[in-house]
């Protein structure tokens, strides 16, 4: 029987995986390319392979039917992808979010936040009824068992449905947790972050085992959190 079982084992094949590859433009101080799998409860990371003269790179071994967001370090630089794609509507012509959908969209999501005192809503985009949302958030004030000069911070991605007349905070992905931290206020002010949606959600299939993200540009490595405009 044990002979059977491994020979059935042996028979198997292998799950099919993808690839995601690209360049950097200036690869000299890249020190870490990798891509993350944010669908399940923790995080999947898988590393991948660069050459620093060529700015050449790819992550094999992925797992087809997943999104992904590519992340490159470059010392204390971080360049990141966030997933802003979103459903498309059931009208034949998409119709864009309204300024309106926009201000309805911001004053659930900071009502919705009791514990931070401050909230950067980084961008809302979408179509009128799917909708997402980067949100930016701080607890700069004291909290339980807080240190002198601590904070906490938060960067997540909320997603909203308008399924009749109003905006409401979807309840199937309550929200993909980029950051939570808790840190001096000092090495916060440090942190050099941009989000890049082009390389974000990133999407391997049967159809497409492969995805070239094309020539990246590194980010200027200045402190801060910002969000490259998505491209149109």
């Amino acid at each position: 029987m044990l002979s059977l079982t491994l020979g059935l084992l042996l028979l198997a094949p292998a799950a099919e995986t993808g690839s995601v590859s690209g360049s950097i433009a200036d690869a000299k101080g890249v020190t870490s390319v990798r891509v993350v799998d944010r669908s399940d409860e923790k995080d999947k990371v898988y590393t991948g392979k660069v050459d620093t003269k060529s700015g050449k790179f790819t992550i094999t071994g992925l797992p087809l039917g997943k999104p992904y967001d590519l992340i490159i370090d470059a010392g204390t630089n971080r360049l990141e992808g966030v997933n802003l794609k979103v459903s498309r509507s059931d009208f034949e012509e998409e119709m864009p979010l309204t300024k309106d959908d926009r201000k309805h969209i911001e004053k659930i999501s900071k009502m919705l936040n009791k514990f931070e005192n401050e909230i950067d809503i980084m961008i809302v985009a979408g179509n009128c009824q799917h909708a997402v949302a980067i949100l930016n958030k701080k607890r700069t004030t004291p909290f339980y068992e807080s240190k002198p000069g601590e904070m906490i911070w938060r960067l997540e991605v909320w997603r909203f449905e308008k399924p009749e007349e109003d905006w409401q905070k979807s309840q199937e992905e309550l929200g993909i947790i980029h950051y939570r931290e808790r840190l001096l206020k000092d090495d916060f002010a440090k942190k050099a972050l941009t989000l890049d949606p082009a390389l974000g959600g990133i999407e391997l299939s049967e159809k497409t085992k492969s995805v070239d993200v094309g020539k990246i540009t590194m980010p200027d490595g200045k402190a801060g959190i910002r969000l490259r405009e998505p491209k149109k």
